[in-house]
């Protein structure tokens, strides 16, 4: 059942409205604009019908506020008298969903309540939609992952810290935080093209032919074939093409130079090789990190984007990077 703020400084108007909703509905009543505020602070409400007239504090400013602390909720001014400036501050800054006159029609505003509510579970149920849709995205890349790299716990492990590298980056390099954890967990998909690499060329424990290498070159390209046209990928399109360019332009598929090197492949391209530089495998023992830091720093600017080495360098000094690395 819906939870409604009636809110009015006339008692007999304020009961009038709980009279038309208390059947239908669970009614909260608020006799002025400091008492709305407080109900608004403390109990969640699905609609708001508020007078616009009351001393103190107005109804404008309690829309404003439950726009604040309450946006979902809808928001319906009440207005006995034509004041456009309200009007407008309602609208531009409380986002009303509607406001009605006084005196009103009951059918009429009983109508606008029902239609307001229904749009409301609506747009709930299309979030929960929406959030459904990307739990199952984001389900596919861990899968698609494992599929390509995760054949071991060490492996797996890399590419979570890849992500958390790349996050924290992101971060640092002014993304904002849903944007950046979004990079994160594309970062994982960065060597999918691997997956049409013959295992004979992957696992080869020796130094590849020249032959051999070419094929492995290849895999960027495959990677952005995999991942098809769905724009949730396009990120990851993006760093699979990348993370294997050099910022002075020396590197493959593309040789793209410096800037033109999209800034997700940037960051994924410095993640990737600090994680390998600082992590056991089976040809070298881990590199401290500070000897990983200085032989980036070395290559800042021909392999690597200066400005995000120097975020690296700034994830070091604060703990972030040791505290990755922990856990994991």
């Amino acid at each position: 059942m819906h939870t409604l703020l009636l809110v009015d400084d006339d008692p007999d108007v304020l009961a009038t409205l709980t009279r038309s909703f208390r059947k239908g509905y669970i009614t909260l009543s608020a006799t002025g604009g400091e008492e709305a505020i407080a109900f608004l602070n403390d109990h969640p409400v699905d609609l708001i019908i508020c007078d616009q007239r009351m001393p103190n504090i107005s109804g404008d400013q309690v829309l404003s506020h439950a726009l604040q602390v309450q946006p979902e909720a809808i928001r319906i001014l009440l207005t006995g008298y034509a004041d456009v400036e309200s009007l407008l501050t309602c609208v531009n800054e409380a986002h009303i969903y509607k406001y009605v006159t006084k005196p009103w029609d009951p059918g009429e505003l009983n109508l606008t309540v029902v239609r307001a509510l229904e749009s409301l579970v609506l747009k709930r149920d299309l979030e929960t939609a929406r959030t459904h849709l990307e739990a199952a995205y984001q389900d596919a890349v861990v899968m698609l992952c494992l599929a390509a790299e995760g054949k071991d716990l060490d492996t797996s492990s890399h590419l979570y810290r890849v992500q958390d590298y790349t996050e924290a980056l992101a971060l640092r390099m002014g993304v904002d935080n849903k944007a950046a954890a979004h990079m994160g967990l594309m970062s994982m998909l960065h060597d999918i093209g691997k997956l049409a690499t013959p295992d004979a060329i992957l696992k080869k424990p020796d130094k590849l032919t020249a032959e051999e290498w070419e094929i492995m070159r290849e895999h960027p390209l495959a990677g952005v074939r995999i991942l098809g046209n769905n724009p949730f990928y396009e990120m990851a399109r993006e760093i699979c093409a990348g993370h294997h360019e050099n910022y002075d332009g020396s590197g493959y598929p593309n040789n793209v130079k410096g800037e033109d090197i999209p800034l997700s492949a940037r960051i994924v391209k410095l993640a990737d090789v600090f994680d390998a530089l600082t992590t056991k495998r089976p040809y070298k023992e881990p590199w401290p990190m500070e000897t990983a830091l200085t032989h980036i720093e070395s290559h800042s600017g021909l392999m690597f984007d200066p400005a995000t080495v120097k975020e690296l360098n700034n994830l070091f000094i604060d703990g972030t990077l040791t505290r990755i690395k922990e856990a994991h």
